[in-house]
């Protein structure tokens, strides 16, 4: 023990002040600093020490180049490939994404674009990051412009009929309506329908606000909303179909034993309740003689029926036809 003292009386005058002085905190501060600067070194140690990193399913976002024009995003994605701290190691594909540029012309003609990698970006803080790769490194475009268009309505009535004697029209719509969506379908549409007006029992002109139909549902937005649609409605006023042949309707004792020799007129002018799609071909005015059966002149009111039920004969002139009848002579024998 004395040697112990003695040996520190010998040391310690040779040791300066300055560390003599409150020595055991200098000596408990100077383990601490070693032990902080071995944990800070075995901090940078890690973070220096990069590993590799596949992650898949990148999302891909597209950026147009040119002012005022909105992509339509697609869900497409890439697989990167990247160095990073050893710390950082646990990543997932919504922490990144990569943003690809690319223009007007490239979406309208379908070019396919290049992934590369300065294009990948990141959403969280890294001290260190190394892009090794990105596949695929080409990727087709397929996306298109949200762009708008403005078109005109057509109106649509449902299949119900205006009350009998009745004609409706209706009116389009002055004003054009603005749609959005996507350019490629746009350029498909030339008109909007709007939905289906009622017209059961209808007899008087009215006017309805109605929506457009979009032809492509939701994918197509229709911006101006409501479109007003005068409906005109209006008696019937009747269509003449002029020069239609007058046939002659004979019972079977008459077509045996009769021939026409004359009648007038051999044509009359009809005039039916003006209805769409009907033509004179379906129009059949006749002389019923099927109760004559002798020969002579006879004055018949003139008939007249049709293959279109659609069709009502409102009337037939002249009303009346004259009619020549001579019996069926015998050939002479030899």
């Amino acid at each position: 023990m004395s040697s112990v003292r003695d040996f520190w009386k010998k040391v310690l005058p040779h040791i300066p002040y300055v560390i003599r002085h409150d020595f055991w905190r200098k000596v408990f501060a100077l383990i601490f600093a070693c032990l902080l600067t071995w944990y800070a070194y075995q901090n940078v140690k890690s973070r220096m020490e990069l590993v590799r990193v596949n992650i898949r399913n990148v999302p891909i976002r597209f950026v147009p180049l040119e002012e005022g024009v909105t992509l339509i995003p697609r869900d497409v994605s890439a697989d990167i490939t990247l160095e990073v701290p050893k710390e950082q190691k646990t990543l997932k594909n919504t922490d990144f994404y990569l943003e690809c540029p690319v223009t007007k012309y490239q979406v309208e003609t379908d070019m396919p674009v290049e992934l590369r990698l300065d294009m990948v970006r990141s959403n969280i803080v890294f001290d260190e990051l190394h892009v090794l790769a990105v596949n695929p490194d080409m990727i087709p475009l397929n996306i298109d412009i949200m762009d708008t268009k403005d078109v005109p309505v057509h109106p649509v009535s449902d299949s119900a009929e205006v009350m009998e004697g009745y004609q409706a029209s209706l009116i389009q719509p002055e004003r054009p309506v603005t749609i959005r969506g996507p350019k490629k379908l746009l350029d498909t549409i030339e008109y909007l329908e709007t939905e289906k007006i009622p017209l059961a029992n209808v007899t008087k002109s009215f006017s309805r606000q109605v929506d457009p139909v979009s032809p492509y549902g939701r994918n197509i937005e229709i911006l101006s909303g409501k479109v007003k649609v005068e409906v005109k409605v209006e008696k019937n006023k009747p269509r003449a179909f002029d020069g239609i042949p007058v046939q002659v309707l004979f019972g079977r004792t008459g077509a045996n034993n009769l021939i026409i020799s004359k009648i007038q007129p051999e044509s009359v002018t009809v005039l039916v309740d003006s209805v769409p799609d009907i033509s004179q071909t379906q129009i059949h005015p006749f002389l019923d003689l099927s109760d004559v059966t002798r020969p002579g002149v006879y004055t018949v009111d003139i008939k007249c029926w049709s293959d279109n039920d659609r069709i009502k004969v409102v009337e037939v002139i002249p009303a009346q036809a004259t009619v020549t009848l001579e019996p069926v002579t015998a050939p002479a024998s030899k």
